[in-house]
């Protein structure tokens, strides 16, 4: 082949732009296993070709393989969207150019947009180059023409309905050069689900042409990427908001005791029930933490007195954490587990464990970026965790979701595969239905189809397998339930009438 260097590494783009625009775009079920992939090869491929790889960039490449390791091994919606998140959020912090040691939270967040903006704005160095012949240098730039075909289709998409809706002469002409040309036939031959599909294919096979050789370019270049320090020298006058968040602090406090120790007789009187007194809290008091800290943080004044202010909020701080922890074990212990209380708890615990880092930054005066870096890498560790512990999992098996009646199983129905729980209520559902009324009591659940349409949203998806749409806790949920017929069963909800399952 004759290319050269640049020209082969563009070759390679274009084909990982056709394999990632293939992988992610499917129909019906999310590409699980194409994110992944995708995400994984990009890193990799973009590491190679990055010229300064400190440990600060291997360390953000490592948590983005994780993180896309984790979009294939765990199928829980919301899981999915924080894994993400982070994958966004570290993948780009390991293309942006060596930071400087003054970097904050907001420059961590500023950085990666300024970056994507400049990547769009550069020149790429990358393109379909040949070596010479014949005294003859030639460069064939295939991204701009391609690039110029997609909005030259995409304006005629608009601008031709436009103008037939205005002039019916011009509206003839492009109907008869439209059935000239045999476009709806041709449409009607390809399908226009795969026409669509292959469409939006094309799309993001475009942009990934445009933008990747963009992007490899960039993040070899040197350039600030913080905010301009005329904005950091601004110093927030925060001394009086410390004050006064500080006294109704500590107010809170006082007439929270006065609640912990409140006599059953006390709660009476006051008309609290059992449930009003273990209500979830921990949501609230975990952001005001974060409130605190976010004072703190942004605190630039270093007098005595504003030390001994940001100490005493600090500690106050740490106690609105521990009173988060309390109220979310006690709504635990009455009434088990939810996404929304593990959730809490993990917000909780991220709160406190960046108290932590931050007190023991502030206490050993280091500068504000060692403290930022930690941050992020422990809300990164954060993040794994929730990913092993597998919420749905400990939701179904450990201490299931409750109401006044029992064990909430509509609650524990929506529960994502990763539970892998689905066979045990689908035979707890089919022994309960075999009695004409079932005691409530014993099986309170407002909506059992939902847990068939789960099962039978399983079954449809391995039907006809697609490597892409893969996740390993998903499928490993579809091995226990791929054998049952939920169809007599359905029938019995749907009809009301009660009909003898087989399993």
């Amino acid at each position: 082949m004759n290319l050269t260097d640049r020209g082969k590494v563009y070759l390679l783009i274009c084909i990982l732009s056709f394999v990632f625009s293939y992988s992610i775009i499917t129909l019906n079920f999310f590409p699980h296993l194409g994110f992944a992939l995708t995400f994984i090869i990009f890193a990799l491929f973009s590491y190679k070709f990055k010229k300064v790889k400190d440990k600060d960039t291997k360390l953000y490449l490592l948590m983005t393989l994780i993180f896309s390791s984790f979009l294939f091994i765990r199928s829980d919606p919301f899981t999915t969207f924080l894994n993400l998140l982070a994958i966004l959020f570290f993948g780009l912090q390991m293309l942006v150019p060596s930071k400087k040691e003054g970097f904050g939270f907001t420059d961590f967040i500023y950085a990666p947009i300024l970056f994507i903006i400049k990547s769009v704005l550069t020149r790429n160095d990358y393109f379909l180059e040949y070596k010479e012949k014949k005294k003859v240098y030639k460069k064939v730039k295939i991204d701009e023409v391609v690039f110029g075909i997609l909005i030259t289709l995409l304006l005629m998409a608009v601008i031709l309905p436009l103008l037939s809706s205005i002039n019916p002469f011009f509206q003839k002409l492009v109907s008869d050069a439209w059935k000239f040309l045999s476009l709806e036939n041709l449409l009607i031959f390809i399908g226009l689900e795969n026409f669509f599909i292959w469409s939006i294919r094309l799309v993001f096979f475009l942009f990934f042409i445009f933008m990747i050789p963009k992007i490899i370019t960039l993040f070899n270049k040197s350039y600030n990427y913080s905010i301009p320090s005329a904005l950091k020298q601004q110093a927030f006058p925060l001394l009086i908001p410390k004050l006064i968040l500080a006294m109704i602090l500590f107010i809170f406090f006082v007439t929270q005791l006065q609640f912990y120790f409140a006599s059953d007789q006390t709660f009476q009187n006051l008309g609290l029930n059992h449930s009003q007194r273990t209500r979830e809290v921990f949501a609230q008091l975990s952001l005001v933490a974060g409130i605190v800290l976010l004072l703190i943080y942004n605190a630039r004044l270093k007098g005595v007195f504003d030390r001994i202010l940001n100490w005493t909020l600090g500690v106050q701080g740490i106690f609105l954490t521990a009173m988060a922890y309390k109220s979310v074990y006690e709504y635990i212990n009455a009434w088990g587990l939810t996404h929304k209380r593990l959730y809490g708890l993990a917000f909780a615990t991220l709160v406190a464990g960046i108290f932590v880092l931050f007190f023991n930054n502030y206490r050993q005066q280091k500068p504000k970026a060692i403290f930022v870096k930690k941050t992020i890498i422990f809300s990164g560790l954060i993040l794994l965790i929730v990913n092993l512990l597998n919420f749905d999992y400990l939701i179904y098996y450990f201490k299931k979701a409750k109401t006044g009646q029992g064990i909430d199983y509509t609650y524990l129905s929506t529960l994502s595969p990763d539970s892998l729980s689905y066979k045990e209520q689908f035979l707890k559902l089919k022994e309960l239905s075999e009695q004409n009324e079932y005691p409530q009591e014993g099986y309170d659940n407002k909506n059992p189809l939902i847990i068939i349409h789960k099962i039978e949203s399983l079954q449809k998806k391995y039907l006809r397998f697609d490597l892409r749409t893969m996740n390993l806790l998903d499928f490993w949920q579809y091995q226990q339930i791929k054998e049952i017929d939920t169809g007599k069963l359905r029938a019995y909800y749907e009809n009301k009438r009660p009909l003898k399952i087989r399993y």
